[in-house]
């Protein structure tokens, strides 16, 4: 009995052992593995670029090519026409020239006239140091030049230079007072001109009777461009005239900035004293040289009771001027053609021998 159910208990032992080799043989039961979707399909119609290896280097970009503006022929007056690479129309076209006939051309002519007026006469030593201005934003060295300008005016002792180097003072510590001492000194150089008298002028009404001891207002138009282009005329071998062309528009800036001083001061006073206002009138308008100073005595002559004949001479002669002023200063191209530099340089030789206006007969009374 005991063997019987040592048997049975050994057969079920073998049949256990059996269940659990199979179940290891089998392994655990899993899901199947769900299907990847396909690739979809490059769009249509779209070329799909070829493969680049991570590490492949990759094609330049090609150039731009640019088509080169063709040459085009422009004149410099006193060198005759020259084909030069295309320009900009709309630019400057004196930068736009080769550095031997621009700017290099130009800075040689400017050392030669530099050493011209440096040995001159007292008006164009002090023209000398007007053009050798430093740049603006040199504090320091605007001062010193500033010095050296008006120590060269007063030595000098010429009046208009004395007017031109009222633009240093400025750059002076006491401005009022640099100006009212050349003021002063212009009245000693040259006591009959009412200009002189007027900036020198002490207060009004006591004014009055400073300015009717003038005999005449010159204003002496352009004075700065005539000096330079006379000094020009003496350089051998003479520059080109585009150069000297170049040249004047850069002085005719610095002399359309000299405007007469005191003449809107004085018009206001002149309600107050019409028989002495009517006098300085009379002497500005005989003897003018401007523009500006004719137009003044319309001014002045209105407020005195002139008749309106006498008033409109006087304007037509200032539009008069204003009508032919050569275009130099704005032009685009420079002046570098004979058509423009050459009515520039005759305007300018004009205005230093004749004044800005003539006066017309019905102008007097």
């Amino acid at each position: 009995m005991l063997r019987a159910v040592n048997r049975w208990t050994t057969l079920a032992l073998l049949a256990a052992l059996a269940a659990l080799a199979g179940f290891a043989w089998l392994g655990p039961t899993t899901e199947p593995p769900q299907a990847r979707s396909p690739p979809l399909p490059p769009p249509a119609n779209i070329a799909m670029p070829p493969a680049r290896a991570i590490n492949e280097t990759p094609e330049p970009a090609a150039p731009m090519l640019r088509t080169p503006a063709a040459p085009i022929a422009i004149e410099l007056c006193g060198l005759g026409r020259l084909p030069l690479p295309g320009t900009n129309e709309t630019a400057d076209q004196f930068d736009q020239l080769p550095a031997p006939l621009g700017r290099l051309a130009l800075q040689e002519q400017q050392e030669r006239l530099q050493r011209a007026l440096s040995t001159g006469n007292a008006r164009q030593r002090v023209a000398a140091w007007l053009l050798r201005q430093p740049e603006a934003a040199d504090a320091a060295a605007q001062a010193i030049w500033a010095n050296g300008l008006l120590a060269e005016a007063r030595a000098g002792g010429d009046a208009l230079a004395l007017r031109w180097a009222s633009s240093a003072c400025s750059y002076i510590d006491d401005t009022a007072g640099c100006q009212q001492s050349l003021a002063a000194e212009r009245v000693r150089a040259d006591p009959d001109n009412g200009l002189h008298r007027l900036a020198s002028a002490p207060t009004w009404p006591e004014a009055w009777q400073h300015l009717t001891r003038a005999h005449h207002w010159h204003e002496h138009p352009g004075g700065l461009t005539a000096t330079v282009q006379a000094a020009l005329d003496t350089l051998q071998p003479p520059p080109a005239a585009y150069l000297r062309a170049r040249i004047g528009r850069e002085t005719l800036a610095r002399d359309a900035a000299q405007v007469p001083e005191g003449l809107a001061l004085l018009e206001a006073q002149c309600a107050a004293r019409p028989a002495d206002c009517g006098q300085v009138a009379e002497q500005m308008a005989a003897s003018a040289d401007s523009a500006a100073l004719l137009q003044q005595a319309a001014a002045l002559g209105r407020q005195a009771g002139w008749p309106d004949a006498r008033i409109d001479a006087l304007m037509a002669a200032t539009q008069a001027f204003h009508a032919q002023l050569p275009r130099w200063v704005d032009e685009a191209a420079g002046a570098l053609g004979c058509a423009a530099a050459e009515p520039a340089l005759a305007h300018a030789r004009a205005v230093a021998q004749h004044g800005e206006v003539r006066l017309p007969t019905a102008s007097r009374p």
